[in-house]
């Protein structure tokens, strides 16, 4: 590119033009636009040529350009040679930039990538801890089962950084790993591939050291890739059970939500149900005479049920999580409640429902959906919210059906009559095509 070229691009405000790819107008004289935008084929060229320069801050400037297109969701593929040459800058701000973008791209740019996999090796001894973490991002993006022994180490060693940032990451690396079938396969069977069982434990004893990690950082993303890669090896949790439990407030969101379902499939299998009612046999399903054994089994399901100290432990750490801003959040801690809390400790749950209902139409329909199938069993939960059902006008269709299927399983001799005047106000906001689904349900409720 012309010293004139480079001097339109930085004082001229040509920038976001050369950005888009758009031609040059007729108001911009020829020398200043020489050869950025005459063709579809020159697109982005004065990019490239930036990173080609020796000035850092030409370098820097592209590369904020590029992603700044990358944000705006513009394709920016093509640039990736010119990029990645850069990954090796002494500026730690250029480097920051590239890693960027080569975590978005490295996956789909894969043979190129592989050029650059020593300079990767090295940047996961770099003194930063961001360009430690991305280096790792961009390894495990790289596909390619050759570079499997690679990763082993990668992950091993990134597993016990000094950062959180970065062991958070190896977390995530394990699952990309664990994913990258053509290397595991030992053989392929119609239904399911058989993996290799060496590297699988190589990566259980990573998981196994994570899982003892004590930062809320490194919490959630370490129980997604155990759920991924062991979920059935609950000796794993066995030892960290109470940790998480007490982590699970500071955890970020997204890892509360992957926790707490972890955590109630532990509970319903390692704990007695809370509600189990007494499964005994009818009088004269009994035999006639009782043995010992049976005089025993009878007497030891008529004690009183005392709940575990790490179940409650578990209900009493996840109920602040019922104030979540989080839908997903609050979600599954109803879900744990619905399923390991005493009955008469599960009506919490109903009024953190009933508010989420104050949310976008595709979280009503979530919630609306759970407290239909729990209203079946216990009306009295939601029983004081009955208002909070009632249809709107400007509800979808959907919603509307919803709701009046769970004030048919609310319908009981006390609100009957309430009921009636609600579904007789339905029917005159339901569109026509919708009137027999309305009468079937109210038919239904009566």
């Amino acid at each position: 590119m012309s010293s004139n070229s480079f001097a339109y691009n930085e004082q001229s405000g040509g920038g976001e033009a050369a950005e888009l790819g758009q031609e040059a107008t007729s108001t911009i004289s020829p020398s200043g636009a020489f050869g950025l935008f005459s063709s579809d084929w020159k697109k982005n060229e004065d990019l490239k040529q930036m990173l080609e320069s020796s000035k850092d801050s030409a370098k820097l400037d592209a590369m904020k350009r590029i992603v700044g297109m990358i944000a705006k969701g513009k394709n920016a593929s093509e640039l990736f040679p010119a990029v990645v040459k850069n990954v090796a800058s002494k500026n730690i701000e250029i480097k920051k930039l590239v890693y960027v973008y080569l975590v978005r791209y490295a996956e789909e740019q894969q043979d190129l990538a592989l050029l650059s996999i020593s300079t990767f090796q090295r940047a996961l001894k770099d003194p930063n801890q961001l360009i430690r973490a991305s280096a790792l991002r961009v390894l495990s993006s790289i596909r390619v089962p050759i570079i499997v022994p690679i990763m082993m180490l990668a992950i091993k060693e990134a597993s016990a950084d000094l950062s959180p940032y970065v062991r958070k990451n190896a977390a995530h690396a394990i699952q990309k790993l664990y994913s990258l079938d053509d290397n595991f396969i030992m053989h392929v069977s119609i239904s399911r591939l058989s993996l290799d069982p060496e590297q699988k434990e190589m990566l259980i004893e990573v998981i196994e050291k994570l899982l003892r990690d004590k930062s809320t950082l490194v919490a959630g993303s370490v129980v997604m890739a155990f759920e991924e890669v062991c979920p059935d090896r609950i000796d794993l949790i066995h030892r960290n059970y109470r940790k998480l439990c007490n982590l699970l407030v500071d955890v970020e969101e997204w890892g509360q939500v992957v926790i707490i379902h972890m955590l109630t499939r532990y509970a319903r299998t390692q704990f007695v149900s809370p509600w189990r009612e007494d499964n005994g046999l009818e009088d004269n399903e009994k035999n006639f005479y009782e043995s010992d054994d049976e005089e025993k089994e009878k007497s030891d399901k008529k004690r009183p049920y005392t709940m575990d100290p790490d179940h409650r432990l578990l209900i009493r750490n996840t109920k602040p999580l019922l104030q979540s801003r989080n839908a997903a959040v609050v979600m599954a801690v109803a879900q744990l409640y619905w399923h390991i809390s005493p009955k008469s400790e599960a009506g919490v749950i109903s009024k953190s429902l009933v508010r989420l209902l104050r949310s976008n139409r595709e979280v009503q329909y979530i919630v609306l959906q759970n407290i239909a199938t729990m209203s079946i069993q216990r009306k009295g939960m939601f029983e004081p919210y009955l208002k909070s059902f009632y249809v709107r006008s400007t509800d979808p269709t959907m919603i509307k059906t919803l709701k009046l299927e769970i004030l048919t399983n609310l319908a009981n001799e006390a609100n009957i009559s309430t009921l009636l005047r609600e579904f007789q106000k339905a029917t005159q906001r339901f569109p026509t095509e919708d009137e027999l689904d309305l009468e079937a349900i109210m038919w239904r409720s009566i």
